[in-house]
């Protein structure tokens, strides 16, 4: 192991000893901070996988390995230690529920608005885009529904 990387644990290791007992102990403005600080994390970690596809594709794989290595540290470092200080380890229940309550909203609400403004702003494809992607926000959600169901019957 890199000196970089021993130190680096060590940090984190003392942050979580050191942190809060559980995320309801948190400010609310940090566990803001921590969610948007995670989003960010996620959306960077995706982008910088489509940019090494890119890279790749062009016949650059020096550049796509630099990409994907970015990607890397974004998702199982960064957000995988932000999401330990948010106590994002729910029970299977609670987090079936939460997923639920994020794909509906996504099917019902986020996407139909989205679709609504392109097509008053004479986006039609980016609105039948934003549908099709909404029909699949639905389908999630059935499947953790269905998740959820067959959880509470085993019990």
């Amino acid at each position: 192991m890199t000196l970089k990387i021993l130190l680096t644990t060590a940090v984190a290791a003392m942050a979580l000893v050191a942190g809060a007992a559980s995320a309801q102990d948190l400010n609310p403005q940090t566990r803001a901070n921590l969610e948007a600080a995670m989003h960010g994390e996620a959306f960077a970690n995706l982008k910088y996988l489509r940019y090494a596809e890119v890279a790749r594709e062009s016949g650059n794989a020096e550049l796509a390995q630099l990409f994907e290595s970015s990607a890397n540290v974004e998702a199982n470092e960064h957000f995988a230690r932000e999401a330990d200080a948010l106590k994002l380890d729910g029970t299977n229940e609670a987090n079936l529920v939460d997923a639920m309550a994020g794909e509906q909203y996504e099917n019902v609400t986020m996407y139909v608005g989205f679709a609504d403004q392109a097509d008053a702003a004479g986006d039609t494809r980016a609105a039948a885009m934003f549908r099709q992607i909404a029909s699949d926000e639905g389908d999630h959600y059935e499947r953790y529904r269905a998740a959820a169901e067959r959880l509470r019957q085993s019990r």
